[in-house]
């Protein structure tokens, strides 16, 4: 039925003397009433970068319309095809606008910057730049354009490169304002569909036209949708406050958030605070007006930093609402002339935080002790693969490392190097006379002797077995190594070891030998050292003998 009524108008208007005044005049109402709402919302414009938006968009629409229905006028006198290409200013605006109040209508204005807003402009402007120059280089039209055309729903090349970039931006639009419906409630939503509603009418009627699948031939519907585009915004705009948008969802936020805040003014009244805020606090929304001061008497912490500091960062303790730890921040407010008006206090629960500080803090003590308890068991458990266990002396394991880097060390500053081998005389037969014990007495005594004259840094005293002993003399050459191997058996001879009540005493074979003088390697020094301690046994024991 919608199509026989409009192929009646079609042949009405079409008629010998008929001037299209009525698709002009149709035109005009759209043009107008898109122009309206343009107005109303730039003289809103201090509300927010949407309303001057809005107005941008909506004045593309009405100049379309405008420009549209002065071309179906046909005024003699005028350029016939001047204001039809004259409407492309509104067809190349429209979709682009569209886009960015999209963005800001969503929350997203941030997006919107200087030099985005300059590169979604470049098509726009190449394309009025093509079409009005198009006798020059044929690009928009292509030669398909007649002289007495009435629209431009086709063309060349860059006619479709537009219809392209402007469906596109109209696409992601919508997609956008789509996905801001599925994710918002009540007024926001709704305030979605009535603008889906308004951009899709025109966006259909423009892809009826341009497929030429329109049952009124050669005439572009798109701005005729635009009067139901401005119906839907001038709903949204008086009856759901479009502009009113952003305060509204601010008053939302406020309420529903988990931080508290609360303003007060410069005579220290609460003038604004949140459902949150009087749970952390444990006071009312009848608090409003009231001193803040007395309002918070039983928050010390609270008051004292309410009293000393106009700004910064603290944390403190409440009971109120359970026993909670806080965080505060406190704002400066200024007016626009920069004059103070308050502060602004806003809190933040952090008790599961200093919650996990505190069982972290555990944790890390726990740790450092375990910790602490390892190195003491390393440094045992090295004590013991290094030191013979009956007379804390080095073991053989360790003298084989030690004397391998000495001797290697030796070797470079080219420093002597003595090694004293020594040996308990007639341990075996001291064994089956006195017993086990007796034994392990001579071997312990003989170790606290040698600890006792060694020097702590360089010389090591080591257990090389049985009865067998070695100490390392770094920086020594065989001439001082003799004296202090007598010292050693003098010493040693001197020891009265009791042992069950019984004074017992031993003595000392010793052989002496230097690096490099008698070997060029440890392996060969150790062991000419061990061939003069034999010759010292030979010899009668109880002396020292160098190699």
């Amino acid at each position: 039925m919608a199509g026989s009524v409009l192929q009646l108008l079609n042949s009405v208007l079409h008629t010998e003397h008929s001037h299209n005044y009525f698709y002009s005049f149709l035109l005009l109402a759209s043009a107008t009433a898109c122009a309206s709402i343009a107005l109303v919302a730039w003289k809103r414009r201090k509300k927010g970068p949407l309303a001057s938006t809005t107005a941008l968009f909506m004045f593309a629409t009405s100049w379309w319309g405008l420009t549209y229905a002065i071309h179906w006028f046909n005024i003699p006198g005028l350029d016939y095809l001047f204001w039809l290409d004259a409407s492309y200013l509104g067809v190349v605006l429209v979709p682009a606008t569209f886009l960015v109040f999209a963005i800001r209508f969503t929350g997203a204005g941030d997006w919107i910057t200087k030099k985005k807003l300059i590169l979604l402009a470049i098509e726009p402007v190449a394309t009025l730049i093509i079409l009005w120059t198009d006798n020059l280089h044929n690009l928009f039209f292509a030669g398909m354009r007649m002289e007495n055309s009435t629209s431009i729903l086709c063309g060349g090349p860059w006619f479709w490169v537009n219809a392209l970039y402007s469906y596109s931006l109209i696409f992601v639009a919508v997609v956008i304002i789509i996905r801001f419906a599925f994710n918002t409630r009540g007024v926001y939503r709704k305030q979605a569909a009535i603008i889906l509603f308004g951009a899709m009418i025109p966006w259909l009627s423009s892809i009826v036209s341009v497929m030429d699948i329109s049952p009124v031939s050669d005439l572009d519907l798109t701005p005729f949708g635009f009067t139901l585009t401005g119906i839907a915004f001038a709903y949204a705009l008086f009856r759901l406050n479009l502009l009113n948008i952003v305060p509204v969802a601010r008053d939302a936020l406020v309420e529903i958030m988990s931080d508290g805040f609360f303003v007060v003014d410069l005579r220290n009244c609460v003038v604004d605070i949140n459902l949150a805020a009087q749970k952390f606090l444990g006071i009312s929304k009848a608090s409003i007006g009231k001193n803040a001061e007395y309002l918070f008497r039983n928050t010390p912490d609270l008051v004292r930093l309410y009293r000393s500091r106009e700004e910064g960062d603290f944390e403190f303790f409440t009971e109120f609402y359970g026993q909670r730890h806080l965080h505060m921040q406190i704002v400066p407010l200024y007016d626009n002339r920069k004059q103070r008006t308050g502060r602004l206090f806003i809190f933040r629960d952090i008790t599961e935080r200093k919650i996990g500080e505190i069982e972290i803090q555990k944790a890390n003590k726990l740790l450092q002790e375990q910790l602490y308890e390892i190195k003491l068991l390393q440094t045992e458990l090295r004590r013991q693969a290094i030191r013979d266990p009956l007379t804390d002396l080095y073991n053989r394991r360790y003298l084989e490392e030690f004397l391998e880097e000495e001797v290697a060390r030796a070797e470079r500053e080219g420093t002597p190097l003595s090694i004293l081998m020594l040996d308990i005389d007639h341990f075996k037969s001291f064994n089956d006379t006195h017993g086990h014990r007796a034994g392990d007495a001579v071997l312990k005594g003989l170790g606290e002797l040698m600890r006792s004259k060694t020097r702590s840094q360089g010389d090591i005293a080591c257990r090389y077995g049985g009865e067998e002993f070695v100490i390392v003399l770094t920086d020594t050459t065989l001439c001082h190594a003799a004296v202090r191997a007598e010292q050693f058996r003098s010493g040693f001879e001197k020891m009265n070891i009791s042992v069950g009540g019984v004074n017992l005493s031993a003595t000392l074979s010793v052989g002496v030998a230097t690096f490099p003088e008698h070997g060029t390697s440890s392996e060969s020094v150790l062991h000419i050292a061990d061939n003069a301690l034999y010759k010292a046994k030979e010899m009668g024991r109880n002396r020292v003998v160098t190699a």
